[in-house]
């Protein structure tokens, strides 16, 4: 009976934490889905839509950038992105040199549940770049101005600027031509 009152507590706290960034973004004039979760910590001023996402407190997110969906937990974004349905973007990953990758193996031998955890190096994708659906960019990437990264790729290394990468690992596919703007 205690463990179901404290899941029931920490869904509670839970889901206020994240109505409360809700209604933070919406002041800030994002268009949300109901179902997005958003970090009351997260910069998101100029947004222009955020679906079914959860953004977490270790996000920065530039003006006119839009997401689908998926999870951003540690990233710095720039402005006019186009990031499709269920992206993930930095997330947490364990530490190969530690006796166990297992949070739960290492709570019960005494240690703190986060100390398997890499400490978090944010992802940071330049102006202009698009992400396809099902993407994977893991931690402490960085990819360049108007990059593309192709639909399922898992990024686990820079990306240039102008290039279509893909694949798991992602690799390089073609280097983008860029067009002037109309005046």
């Amino acid at each position: 009976m205690n463990k179901i009152i404290k899941n029931l507590f920490l869904a509670l706290t839970k889901w206020i934490y994240y109505r409360v960034g809700w209604i933070r973004a919406s002041f800030l004039g994002v268009d949300l889905d109901w179902a997005s979760r958003v970090s009351p910590q997260a910069q998101i001023a100029g947004v222009r839509s955020i679906g079914a996402a959860l953004i977490g407190r270790q996000v920065s997110i530039g003006a006119g950038t839009y997401l689908g969906s998926g999870i951003i937990q540690c990233a710095r974004i720039g402005k006019y992105c186009s990031i499709g349905p269920s992206v993930i973007l930095g997330p947490t990953e364990h530490r190969l040199d530690h006796w166990t990758t297992s949070p739960y193996e290492a709570r019960d031998a005494g240690e703190e549940i986060g100390s398997t955890d890499k400490p978090a190096v944010p992802s940071v994708i330049g102006d202009g770049v698009w992400i396809g659906a099902r993407a994977v960019i893991l931690q402490g990437v960085q990819i360049g101005d108007r990059a593309v990264i192709a639909a399922g790729a898992v990024v686990n290394r820079d990306v240039p600027a102008n290039e279509t990468w893909g694949g798991v690992p992602a690799r390089f596919i073609k280097r983008n031509r860029i067009a002037k703007c109309k005046s």
